[in-house]
Parts: C-alpha cells; structure tokens; sequence
C-alpha cells in the first residue's frame, strides 16, 4: 500500500496533524476529488485573479502549471507516499491548495480580502466576522524593501509599538552589510542603503504614503548553540531566535500605523497557552522574498501580484513547548501557506478576536510543516528591547 503523502488530503485521505490540508470548518471539495476537478478550481480561481487585475495570466505559464500539476496529482493518487516530487512540483500543488479553499492565498486590498475570491468560500465566513480586527492587522504589516535587489524587497515586518517592527533576524541579515549577531543577541553591521518598511503594496497597488525608512537596529535574538543546528533545514536552529526588532524613522505628515496586540507569556488569563494544536490562525505578510525555496507561482502568472500583500489561514500543527527539540518552548508549527517564502510574516489566532499575534514565521519544509517563534515564549526577549513594552 502507498504511504502517507502531505498531498493526500487533497485526494479524500486522513489529515496526519502536520501539515494537512484538510477544510478546517467541513468545506473544500467533494471527498474523494479527482485531479481534474481540483484543476478545474485552479483554474476558476486565475480566471477570478484576470478579472480582478484586468491582465491575463501568462499562458505559456499556466499551460505549464496546469500540466505540471494535474500530473503530480495523478503521482500522489497513485503513489501516495512514495511519490517524489521537486520544488517546482511542491509550488504547483500548493496552488492547487490554494484554489480548492482548504488552506487559500487572499489578495489584500484596502486592508482586507474580496470575500467574493473563489478560495475564499471555506475560511471567508470566519474572517469576515472578526474584519475589523483583521483590517488593522493587515495595516500593521509592511514589507521590507530594499532597492539593492532585483525584486526590490526581502521579507515582511510588523508594527509592534509606537514606530516599531518585528522581522527575522535573517532579513535583517539580507538588508545590512556586514551583519553578525553573538550568543547574548548583540548585533554589529550596518543598514544597507535605502532600506525601509512599506505598509502598503496591495494587490492593484495600494495606498502610496505608507512607508517608512528603517532608522536603526534595537536588538536582535541570540544566536543558536552549534550542535542545536536542524538537521536536515539549513540555518534552521531551534535553540536561536530568528528575530530582529527595528526603529523606524518618521516621514513628515505620515502616521504610523497602529500597533498589533501581542500574546504574551506573562499574562495571567492566558498563562502563556494561546498557542496551541489546532487552534485557528491566518498569516499577513509578502511572499516571494529572494530567500524562498519554493517558486511564487502566483507572481509568475501575473506581473500585478509579485510582492503584493497576501492573507492565508490556516491551523496550528504544533503547539509551544510539544517538539522534543525545542527546550526553549518558542518553536510552534502551522500548515498556511507559505509559497514563495514567507519570512516575518505574522501568525495571528483567529479564534480570540482575531487580533492577537501568537507567532513571527521564519522558515519550513514545504508541504509538511511551516515554523515560527510563539510569542508567549518570546516575552522576556521583547520586553528587554522595547523600550515599556
């Protein structure tokens, strides 16, 4: 018999906790679908992207996708666990994903989703109920560019307090010049050039007076002992915090937007618990950043959506402090999308208001799970950095 593929849940089989794409609130598509359906909503949902862009996808392009896709459907029909799949095929499926409404990519625009997208159908409902906490989620989520590279930015970070952002360490790394970081989270390098965090970039453009240079490194996490390295997932360290906390300098008659709320260890109500298995969250932030393993599919059909903002829900597979390696207990894992990369990418729970931040993403294995630092973990860090926080 076949084994367990992560793409299994795609074809009717058992979500196995890490990773699946399994509807979370009972929608998705007939149980078991056929390869031809699920291309079939793939296609529904470019042909929604053309009429919303006003452009049409790259045929050439999304001949290939469909193809390419509908044969790694077959492999995991038929192989199941023993199907082997590269980078490019692991990028196509997850589109697919996206498309059937299991775990779906929702374009940002004015703050929040069209509730009309054709993958929106199984998660639009919960979102929608919570909108207002959601809109000023999406408000707080910048992406960080940098005029140096080609595709003109790094990652994604967040406004934390008064003029203040979260990123990871790692993207801090890809905007500064000489960059280094010691045990006790000291940083030395300087700021690239030009570098600066832009709370707009919206599908179909955004507003144009929402960004803001970053001033100046605050802290930085500390580094992960040697022998903690992953060790199969390269600068993956799960005794390190990947974390980067900046300043950003104020533009004459710009505000900063809000701050976003975030789950902290020490409260007494929640007692450090929100993080946990199950529990429903979405993601903000800008993928197709340099660093990414997987192709941005969605950035390769349409010129309009390449480094857009982008919300994708989803369930956390890991609480804080369940993974053997992490005695730290600041490691959680979830499975939304992340295609194209993700780094700094927020993790918000959606089932308490749909306002607080239970964890900053920072890196995964495609297909099977997605890792980003819980919060609740990470108090102490933060509070020594932010000046009151």
């Amino acid at each position: 018999m076949p084994g367990r593929n992560p793409y299994d849940g795609l074809l009717g089989g058992p979500s196995d906790g890490e990773g699946g794409f399994e509807s979370a609130a009972g929608g998705g598509p007939p149980s078991p679908p056929d390869p031809a359906y699920l291309i079939d909503e793939l296609s529904r949902d470019i042909a929604w992207l053309e009429e919303q862009l006003g452009e049409p996808a790259d045929p050439e392009v999304l001949e290939r996708l469909k193809q390419d896709a509908e044969r790694a459907l077959w492999e995991v029909a038929d192989l199941g666990g023993d199907a082997r799949f590269s980078r490019r095929d692991e990028a196509n499926l997850e589109a697919v994903v996206h498309s059937d409404g299991s775990r779906p990519v929702l374009f940002v625009k004015d703050d929040f989703f069209d509730a009309g997208a054709p993958a929106a159908t199984t998660w639009g409902m919960s979102l929608m109920q919570v909108e207002a906490e959601v809109r000023k989620v999406c408000r707080a989520v910048g992406r960080v560019n940098d005029p140096r590279v080609p595709i003109g930015y790094q990652g994604t970070a967040w406004m934390i307090d008064e003029g203040v952002v979260v990123t990871n360490y790692h993207v801090l790394k890809a905007i500064s010049l000489n960059p280094s970081r010691t045990a006790d989270g000291t940083f030395t390098g300087t700021l690239a050039p030009g570098v600066s965090v832009d709370f707009g970039v919206e599908i179909g453009g955004g507003p144009p007076d929402r960004s803001f240079p970053i001033r100046r490194v605050l802290g930085v996490g500390r580094a992960g002992a040697p022998e903690f390295a992953h060790p199969t997932v390269g600068e993956v360290n799960f005794d390190g915090l990947d974390l980067a906390v900046l300043e950003l300098d104020r533009v004459p008659g710009r505000q900063f937007p809000a701050p976003v709320e975030v789950a902290r260890g020490d409260d007494p109500q929640t007692q450090g618990g929100l993080a946990s298995r199950g529990r429903r969250v979405y993601l903000v932030g800008f993928p197709g950043n340099p660093g990414s393993t997987t192709p941005d599919v969605f950035a390769e059909l349409f010129a309009g959506v390449k480094g857009v903002k982008r919300l994708t829900p989803g369930l956390l597979t890991e609480g804080r402090g369940e993974r053997e390696d992490d005695a730290r207990k600041w490691i959680i894992g979830h499975d939304a999308s992340t295609l194209g990369g993700s780094s700094g990418s927020l993790v918000v729970d959606l089932e308490a208001g749909g306002r607080k931040v239970l964890g900053l993403h920072f890196a995964g294995v495609p297909a099977r799970v997605n890792w980003a630092h819980g919060l609740e973990g990470v108090t102490p860090d933060l509070a020594a950095v932010i000046p009151g926080w």
